[in-house]
């Protein structure tokens, strides 16, 4: 992630509330077993996948809650037609 972007989505995790943000862990936490863990903010979703191929095998995601499926077009809407 290119850091201004970053540093954006962080100072708006910031401006939500820190307190807003929770983490889950699924699986054991021995060295070499399958994991997942899920970081979820206001404003973004952070999710790291170790379960497939003995734990060999990574999938991660950074998800922009407000942008990341392209326009909100009900927001769009609404600032448009009722001001």
């Amino acid at each position: 992630m290119p850091t201004p972007y970053g540093q954006e989505c962080w100072n708006a995790a910031e401006a939500a509330g820190l307190d807003q943000i929770s983490f889950a862990w699924a699986g054991p936490t021995t060295l070499g077993a399958g994991h997942y863990y899920c970081v979820r903010a206001p404003e973004f979703l952070i999710e790291y996948d170790n379960t497939q191929d003995g734990a060999n095998h990574v999938h991660s995601v950074w998800r922009h809650m407000r942008d990341d499926w392209g326009g909100d077009l009900l927001r769009a809407h609404y600032a448009r037609q009722h001001p």
